[in-house]
């Protein structure tokens, strides 16, 4: 009996690892989040229910209990030395002539990697398993962050090699990442973060892994030390991908200074396209004997440089500073611009994030200011060019009443941020609303911002709970909304019911819960009313749900004005259920199912849902192994080769037959 729930711990450990190498290592999303989360949970509860099965190296397992309260010294194997920089490709043409007189007799071939803009690191494996993480340091020594970077997705707790190595790459916060953690920072009061690279510096060296893993910090991988790969750097980074660990985006083996600085212009701006941070350029020699024979001077390797982009700034008019209520009735101050093209793109409005910012930088309306679009995905102001201004210009005073209810506004204990603490303030209604239809949220379609004022407008809301009771003939009375526009809206709200808990938590907008704890969450209830009563105590022994998370969750769900917008969701059939444990037992108990074509009554998803609630699984690609196809409207291909193989095809309708079976 146990050694069947083992084969099956080992083989879920195995499908994530799997989904997760192809996911973060070349950006292959194989199955659905759903399908994804649906695996997670039952390796977690396959876990929980049977300990003597526990294994450090399982997915499971990123995320320590215990809080680092010091980070020891571990000297490096081989120094992580710096590279030599330069701004110039005229310097670059040097070092490559250097490089020509240094090994007269050597056939010159180069490698150029985009340099992302992290933390360096050095991650060890032995027998398949990686054992630690080190920070860069001084070169010789650095601090063991190994609990931290656990945490971090695309770096493999355990890989398909057996002997040992090392891989160095860069820690980093991708865009996406690094404004969720700042627009999570200004919705709770706090001072938002300055860039993604000194927050990722910052957040290795956090003592609470949980919070680390709330951050999503990403790896990739730029050299590999190993005594068994010693033929190229290309095949060395190659090897790496092929394990499951993300590598670098780079040329092919360049031989000419014309084909390296083709590479290096190219990316000048193509690297605005990117959701990372880069900020240059690395060229590396690609012959791993060349590059011991060249050796190093006292602080760089001989065979590698950086090219690096000069920061991509702009002068422009700061005309105007708006005040922006968001859903937790913090004031953000938005600055409004005069044009300005940067970095392919116009600019006209950038971040200021709260009021302590506009002081520090002195900033007036009608000032120059200079813009700068780096580690942020919208600009910021980087400094006032006080000397250009033409007039005496007022000093920019911060706001006292909301701008949107009038009510006086002011701070919470320790937070920098000014708040509206009016809960009736339409702009927090309306930032509620339109966080809660958004797609990480209900993802009710058609419900776009104008079409949520006018509802606020014409007093047919005021609450997320309202838009079920919308119907066509109420939409249609509105403003350029017609019958057919009314019914695809009444027909996204339908739908939202029966969504997941988890973005339904997502959507209630509770101060410090993201997307990712409302996973966590909804994964650990059968129904959210479990939530109402759990202590702060309970709440902090979920994973990644620390003390103040918990905190504020007990504030949300204490508030009985909460409680009732709850039970009127439930009323108005929205699911509130938590993540559905698959049944072992029924029907369609470890079944493979391939939906192909497009099916009237359900999405791709709510399919797939349907399914794997009931104890099968979907995949991609027919095989011989596949139970079902589920033909929707143009089938296409899949079709065909279920045909071949002799796999059993079903329509819509007997698909809802077979769902019915009990």
């Amino acid at each position: 009996m146990h050694s069947h729930f083992l084969k099956r711990i080992e083989e879920l450990r195995e499908k994530i690892r799997g989904y997760d190498a192809l996911y973060y290592g070349r950006g292959i999303s194989e199955i659905s989040d759903e399908a994804y989360d649906a695996l997670y949970h039952e390796l977690e509860r396959l876990e929980r229910e049977h300990p003597q099965f526990a294994a450090a190296d399982s997915p499971t397992q990123r995320i320590g209990s215990d809080l680092t309260k010091e980070f020891p010294k571990v000297k490096h194997r081989t120094p992580m030395m710096s590279i030599e920089n330069t701004y110039s490709e005229e310097e670059i043409g040097e070092w490559i002539e250097r490089l020509r007189r240094a090994a007269p007799s050597a056939a010159l071939s180069f490698i150029g990697e985009l340099k992302v803009d992290g933390v360096a690191v050095s991650l060890i494996y032995e027998r398949g398993r990686f054992v630690r993480g080190v920070t860069r340091g001084d070169g010789v020594i650095g601090d063991d962050v190994t609990a931290n970077v656990r945490t971090i997705r695309s770096v493999p707790l355990a890989v398909d090699y057996p002997h040992p190595f090392e891989v160095r790459g860069e820690i980093y916060l991708t865009f996406d990442a690094f404004a969720r953690l700042n627009s999570r920072l200004v919705e709770n009061g706090e001072k938002p973060m300055q860039n993604p690279r000194n927050t990722t510096a910052g957040t290795l060296k956090m003592q609470d892994s949980r919070e680390v893993a709330q951050r999503g910090l990403s790896f990739i991988a730029h050299y590999l030390i190993s005594d068994r790969h010693t033929d190229t750097h290309t095949a060395n980074l190659s090897f790496l991908n092929n394990i499951g660990l993300p590598t670098v985006t780079r040329s092919e083996p360049l031989g000419t200074r014309d084909a390296l600085f083709a590479f290096c212009r190219q990316w000048r701006n193509r690297r605005f396209g990117l959701p990372f941070p880069v900020d240059g350029v690395v060229v590396k020699v690609d012959s791993i004997a060349l590059q011991k024979d060249l050796g190093a001077t006292a602080k760089c390797p001989r065979w590698v440089i950086a090219f690096k982009y000069p920061p991509e700034r702009a002068v422009t008019c700061l005309e105007k500073v708006d005040a922006q209520v968001g859903r937790t009735g913090v004031v953000t101050p938005i600055a409004r611009l005069t044009p300005v093209a940067l970095a392919g793109t116009t600019i006209r409005n950038a971040t200021l994030h709260n009021y302590d910012e506009i002081d520090r930088l002195g900033c007036r309306e009608g000032d120059m200011v200079e813009i700068e679009k780096g580690g942020e995905i919208i600009p910021k102001v980087v400094r006032v060019l006080v000397e250009r201004r033409s007039v005496r210009l007022p000093p920019f005073i911060p706001p006292k009443q909301c701008p949107s209810c009038g009510s006086f506004l002011g701070r919470l204990e320790g937070e920098v941020a000014l708040r509206c603490f009016n809960s009736s303030c339409p702009a927090q209604q309306f930032a509620l609303l339109n966080h809660f239809v958004s797609r990480g949220a209900m993802d009710i379609r058609n419900l776009g911002p104008a079409l949520l004022q006018q509802l606020l407008d014409e007093g047919l809301v005021a609450s997320v709970a309202d838009l079920y009771l919308l119907t066509r003939e109420k939409l249609a009375g509105l403003e350029r909304m017609g019958e057919k526009s009314a019914a695809r809206v009444i027909a996204s709200i339908e739908a939202s019911k029966r969504t997941t808990l988890d973005r339904l938590i997502h959507g209630l907008g509770i101060r410090m819960i993201g997307a990712q704890a409302a996973k966590v969450l909804a994964g650990n209830v059968a129904d959210i009313t479990e939530l109402f009563s759990m202590s702060c105590d309970q709440l902090s022994v979920i994973d990644t749900i620390g003390p103040a998370m918990a905190q504020s969750l007990r504030l949300y769900f204490d508030r009985e004005e909460n409680r009732r917008l709850i039970e009127r969701l439930r009323n108005y059939g929205v699911n509130i259920s938590g993540t559905p444990k698959p049944i072992d037992d029924g029907p369609l108990s470890k079944k493979t199912f391939v939906l192909t074509g497009t099916l009237s009554r359900f999405t791709r998803e709510e399919a797939q849902r349907e399914i794997e609630k009931r104890g099968g699984k979907t995949t991609s690609n027919v095989s011989s192994r596949t139970d079902w196809v589920v033909a929707g409207v143009d089938p296409g291909s899949k079709l065909r080769k279920a045909e071949k193989l002799h796999v059993s095809i079903i329509n819509e309708g007997q698909f809802v037959d077979l769902l019915r079976m009990k």
